[in-house]
């Protein structure tokens, strides 16, 4: 893979440093950059948890589809934040951003939640 032929590559690597950062107790994401690799980090918990509650059967599979189809959704809104940001338009990808955020963060905590059950 060629980082400068993928649009995303670098945001991937950012998202590899902010994991292995948070990961280490290192401050919270800040500029918009992090905060949209920290929202992709989210994004792919999210999917991780809802495999995973899918094999050990705290989540039905209707269930799960449907996590999953607004995983998606939220994942095309910060992909969308990311190519409005390189656009110059801050406003548009903060919106999108912030948007996107608070359904991944309310997709997490269902799954935290449920998977305590």
């Amino acid at each position: 893979m060629k980082l400068h032929t993928q649009p995303f590559a670098y945001l991937y690597l950012a998202l590899v440093f902010l994991t292995a950062c948070a990961s280490l107790g290192i401050a919270p994401a800040q500029s918009f950059n992090q905060k949209l690799a920290y929202a992709y980090g989210i994004h792919t918990a999210v999917l991780q948890a809802t495999t995973q509650s899918v094999k050990t059967g705290t989540l039905s599979s209707h269930e799960a589809s449907q996590i999953l189809d607004m995983a998606d959704q939220s994942k095309v809104l910060l992909d969308s934040a990311g190519r409005l940001s390189l656009a110059g338009d801050p406003v548009g990808a903060s919106n999108r951003l912030a948007l996107a955020s608070a359904a991944l963060s309310a997709l997490q905590n269902f799954l935290n939640a449920h998977g305590s059950k």
